[in-house]
């Protein structure tokens, strides 16, 4: 019996308990990238919005000429309460701040933010995309967080473009939103990690302190463990408590062990069987998936059952965690394809359905139409009626653009301001003009008053429509931004002649 004892007790502390360390080790590591895959998501909406502003005609042209309508606008207090955010600054290529303006969403206030003047504060200047562009790195947008005299920001970046995505380097354009307690209680809650967190003193900052990077960095399991959180200039900018599932760590001598010792005194060879058949495969089972998904980079629920109260917990909660992250996950995805104001898809998410359906048409030898709509005299309207009102407008425009888009098995989505795009497969060239008219007659029909516009009392809408065959597209290796430029073009050409109207071109 003591030989019998002495061995189980052996093979569990070399064997069973290192293997237990083991997957423990990997959950811990894997709810370490919840808390940084939470925490990344949370730039995906700030870059979005950034992107939207930055990438736009009316950006690009402001830079040019400095006009202030383009502020008032655009950045009135509302704005930003809208698109919750607490800052904007615009800078040119020389690193001066052209434009600048911070408000606090939450308590509706102004306040100062002196680091964001990078003449002054000249170790900030990497907030801005254009100090990583070279000619191996040609990325347009940077992101991260900033330590300032209000606490931590988030920013996010992104050179001032066209809205076709051209024109020279001109400058850029930054979003800042405060790092406030309802973040952190955020990103614990799509995490499923409990969370807290505090702002280090300064002068007063353990460096030994390892970052939040997604796993343990080869640091021992824990119950709970620290991490710190650092801004684009490597300083302390706050510090993550983690408390683990886990909050008891496996111990040599359990009720199982205990329970196993009693059945080898009846038989020892069935007891060898038990642990080999329900204990050792399915620690090695689980160990090796964990350790998949840690390769692959990749989650997915743990299908293994097991009696044992260490794996059972370890199963149930990692099971529960992934449920939980994959219906976050799917949610955020989504959140981020769709516009706030109109519920439509944003052009981001546009330009990849498009690309799809390109793709497909090119195979398919299929028609496929495009009609880029603005909505007249838009700038007179908000002047006229107020931001709220054109807000309004733009849902009762988008929700017509939206049931005739269904209505042809079409997709529409705001391509920018007021300007919208719908995109139409197998629709002859008669159809396009067909549905283009539709959309003339329909907007008049929902007598909106305007008695800003220039040509009548009401809103109305101007169309410019593309119709592209598969020949075409393959024959001429036609790309699809020089469709939407023609699309654009037709566009100004209807603006140009009177609005209200469309105009055809059939490539």
């Amino acid at each position: 019996m003591t030989m019998v004892t002495g061995l189980l007790v052996g093979y569990r502390y070399f064997f069973s308990l290192p293997n237990i360390e083991q997957s423990i080790e990997d959950y811990q590591n894997r709810e370490l990238l919840s808390v940084k895959i939470a925490l990344d998501r949370e730039f995906v909406f700030l870059k979005t919005l950034n992107y939207d502003y930055a990438v736009w005609d009316d950006s690009y042209e402001f830079l040019q000429t400095l006009d202030s309508r383009y502020i008032s606008s655009n950045f009135v207090d509302d704005t930003f309460k809208s698109l919750k955010i607490d800052g904007v600054f615009i800078y040119d290529m020389n690193f001066n701040l052209v434009y600048s303006k911070t408000h606090n969403y939450v308590q509706v206030n102004d306040f100062d933010a002196p680091e964001f003047n990078l003449q002054t504060h000249q170790k900030n200047k990497s907030i801005l995309p254009l100090n990583y562009i070279t000619p191996q790195n040609n990325s347009l947008q940077h992101s991260g967080f900033l330590k300032t005299q209000y606490g931590p920001v988030m920013f996010a970046s992104h050179m001032i473009r066209k809205t076709n995505n051209t024109g020279e380097q001109i400058g850029a354009m930054v979003f800042i939103r405060k790092v406030r307690p309802s973040f952190i209680q955020k990103i614990a809650g799509v995490s499923q990690v409990d969370l807290t967190h505090s702002i280090p003193a300064d002068g007063q900052f353990d460096t030994h302190l390892k970052k939040l990077t997604g796993s343990l960095q080869g640091g021992k399991i824990a119950t709970q463990r620290r991490r710190v959180l650092l801004d684009i200039n490597n300083e302390p900018l706050m510090l993550i408590d983690i408390k683990h599932y886990h909050q008891q760590l496996p111990i040599l001598l359990d009720r199982d062990l205990l329970l196993t010792l009693i059945m080898f005194l009846l038989i020892s060879l069935l007891g060898l069987f038990i642990i080999n058949r329900y204990f050792i495969r399915p620690l090695i089972s689980g160990a090796e998936a964990l350790n998949k998904m840690l390769l692959r980079n990749t989650l997915s629920p743990l299908r293994m059952s097991n009696q044992f109260l260490e794996l059972q917990v370890l199963i149930k909660g990692f099971n529960a965690l992934f449920m939980q992250i994959s219906e976050k996950n799917k949610e955020l995805e989504r959140i981020s394809k769709i516009d706030g104001l109109t519920h439509l898809f944003n052009r981001r998410a546009f330009d990849e359905i498009f690309d799809q359906q390109w793709s497909e048409a090119k195979n398919e030898r299929s028609t496929l139409t495009i009609l880029l709509v603005d909505v007249d005299f838009f700038k007179q309207f908000n002047d006229v009626y107020g931001h709220q009102a054109g807000d309004a407008a733009l849902q009762k425009v988008a929700n017509v653009l939206n049931k005739t888009a269904l209505l042809y098995q079409g997709v529409a989505a705001r391509y920018g301001g007021e300007e919208f795009i719908l995109l139409f497969n197998r629709l002859s060239d008669e159809q396009g003009v067909e549905v283009s008219n539709l959309l003339l007659n329909a907007i008049i029909d929902l007598h909106i008053d305007h008695i800003g516009s220039d040509i009548q009392n009401q809103l109305t809408i101007s169309i410019g429509c593309v119709s592209i065959n598969a020949n075409s597209i393959i024959e001429q290796n036609i790309q699809p931004k020089s469709v939407i430029k023609t699309a654009d073009e037709l566009l100004y050409q209807a603006k140009k002649e009177g609005r209200n109207q469309i105009r055809f071109k059939s490539i």
